[in-house]
């Protein structure tokens, strides 16, 4: 008989096969070496559980930020070295819970950058990570703290290029205000690239195949983004029925981040008053918005926004209980957190598990289809065929 490093026994499922009962999984050294009817061998180490799902990919986190109610205040009393301490371990709380994949889009000093590429060398514990590093922002705009302020197309189309030299795999644009990050100037409605400006940004980012994703929240920064061509639309609060149709027939993907939203809106614990009613004035409409995207043919992907307001790290099994509370099915909840995010990433082999892809696969004892909050809890994690937790 064969001996492998890792046998993992139980249930197995992915959006690819859907759930296959009483499967093996074989792993040696990074890679799944085939899923069995019967148990193909022996190995150092055996693991049962109830169900295995490819590892979760969570496509909106923020590792400088601590999840507390003002992580912006936060920011202000570290140094830089203090950030990319804590970012490091967050990273591993992230892979702990689960998440073997986080694109991380907005970051301090492009911390964010450094961090991706030590988890990358094995140097730290931490899920592949996909890094924006800073935003691109106008003066004065959403997230200041780690925008780069660029005014006009060729300082947009400078800080995609510095940005690209940086090592980002992935450019963040604010095309809007937001509901937090600062209290004087921040309205979640307004429009702040222009259109000409973030027209720039996607052109220039394409122009090195890397992709583009834009916190858009107000309507006409929306329909500026969707015009443009972006690849991801976080937040989308005040998107128009419209607006939603040409994101289909682009073929851009929704992140609704639902559950940040609720949270701010909820005003609970020190969330500064400016952020709580911020959120108030965008809180119905993207509840409407996420049930008109379930209805459509969007490719909607699941993000935490884990870091925000008292959004601790790792986040993903919120914002999938919302995803549930808001009409998905559990099915459809964790395809939004595995095949199409990996799909979207351009790693589609993160998202199944069979023979010959990547050994992320998460073990849970209990089965999320029957309570989605399961995926907060999981019993054993591998991460690039390695076992995180047991």
């Amino acid at each position: 008989m064969s001996e492998y490093e890792l046998l993992l026994h139980g249930d197995v499922w992915d959006a690819k096969r859907g759930r296959q009962q009483e499967k093996w999984v074989a792993v040696e050294d990074d890679t799944i070496e085939g899923v069995y009817d019967d148990k193909p061998g022996s190995a150092e180490t055996v693991k049962e559980v109830e169900l295995l799902t490819p590892g979760l990919i969570d496509l909106h986190v923020h590792l400088v930020w601590d999840g507390t109610g003002d992580p912006v205040e936060t920011l202000r009393r570290q140094s830089e070295q203090e950030q990319t301490i804590h970012a490091v371990a967050m990273a591993r709380e992230q892979v702990e819970g689960g998440v073997t994949t986080v694109r991380d889009i907005g970051s301090t000093h492009d911390i964010a950058i450094s961090v991706a590429d030590a988890s990358r060398r094995g140097d730290i514990t931490g899920p592949r990570i996909y890094a924006s590093g800073q935003t691109i922002i106008i003066s004065g705009g959403h997230d200041p703290f780690w925008g780069m302020e660029s005014d006009g197309v060729d300082a947009v189309r400078s800080s995609v290029r510095k940005q690209r030299d940086k090592g980002a795999r992935v450019i963040k644009i604010s095309a809007t205000g937001g509901v937090y990050g600062q209290a004087v100037g921040e309205d979640p409605g307004m429009s702040e690239l222009s259109r000409e400006e973030v027209i720039a940004a996607v052109e220039e980012a394409h122009r090195f195949d890397i992709p583009v994703a834009v916190h858009a929240v107000g309507t006409e920064g929306i329909e500026n983004s969707i015009e443009a061509g972006v690849d991801t639309l976080e937040h989308g609060n005040l998107m128009t029925s419209e607006s939603l149709e040409r994101m289909v027939e682009k073929d851009i993907a929704y992140e609704p981040t639902l559950y940040i939203y609720k949270t701010v809106a909820e005003g609970e614990g020190d969330i500064p008053q400016y952020a709580y009613e911020n959120a108030q004035r965008v809180s119905e409409r993207h509840w409407e918005v996420f049930e008109e995207a379930i209805e459509s043919d969007v490719r909607i992907l699941a993000g935490s926004d884990a870091g925000s307001p008292n959004i601790p790290h790792p986040a993903l099994h919120h914002e999938l209980r919302c995803l549930v509370d808001g009409g998905m099915t559990e099915k459809q909840a964790l395809t939004a957190a595995t095949s199409t995010p990996a799909e979207e990433i351009d790693r589609p082999e993160l998202g199944v598990l069979e023979e010959g892809t990547p050994a992320d696969i998460v073990g849970f004892s209990d089965d999320p289809f029957e309570d989605i909050d399961v995926t907060g809890s999981p019993s054993v994690v591998v991460a690039d065929g390695d076992v995180v937790t047991e």
